[in-house]
Parts: structure tokens; C-alpha cells; sequence
């Protein structure tokens, strides 16, 4: 999977950080930011991308291009 982040989105919520502490962490300007994209499993990937209010995190299988989150 491919993550993205889109920190002028991001507001700190810091929601994909608890769901995903391995694969999300904050910044210097707490905003969230990638540590692992395989710190997790898919599921929990896509759960933390799903928990951010704004949707500021996009998710995309990386084999097929197809945008997982947030949907098209």
C-alpha cells in the first residue's frame, strides 16, 4: 500500500496515530506523517486512514494504482 498524507488537511487529531502507532506518527508541526507504511497490516492501514475527520490520508494499492481511501 501506498500512503499519503496531505498535511495542509491534517488538523491533529492524532486518530491514525492510535490506531496505527507503528505506521503513523506526527511531525514537528503535529501533523501526521508516515514512520512505516508496513508497520501494519492493510485492514489497520486502512482503519487509521478511515479514523482521519478531514480524510487527509489517501491510501493506494500499490499493484493495481486503485485508490483505496479515500474513495473516488
Amino acid at each position: 500500500m501506498r500512503i499519503a498524507i496531505d498535511t495542509s488537511k491534517c488538523q491533529a487529531y492524532h486518530r491514525c496515530t492510535v490506531v496505527a502507532p507503528a505506521v503513523f506518527g506526527l511531525n514537528a508541526n503535529s501533523k501526521a506523517e508516515v514512520l512505516d507504511p508496513h508497520g501494519a497490516d492493510d485492514a489497520t492501514v486502512l482503519k487509521a486512514a478511515k479514523s482521519c475527520p478531514y480524510r487527509a490520508i489517501t491510501v493506494t494499492d500499490e499493484g493495481t494504482n486503485e485508490q483505496l481511501w479515500p474513495r473516488k
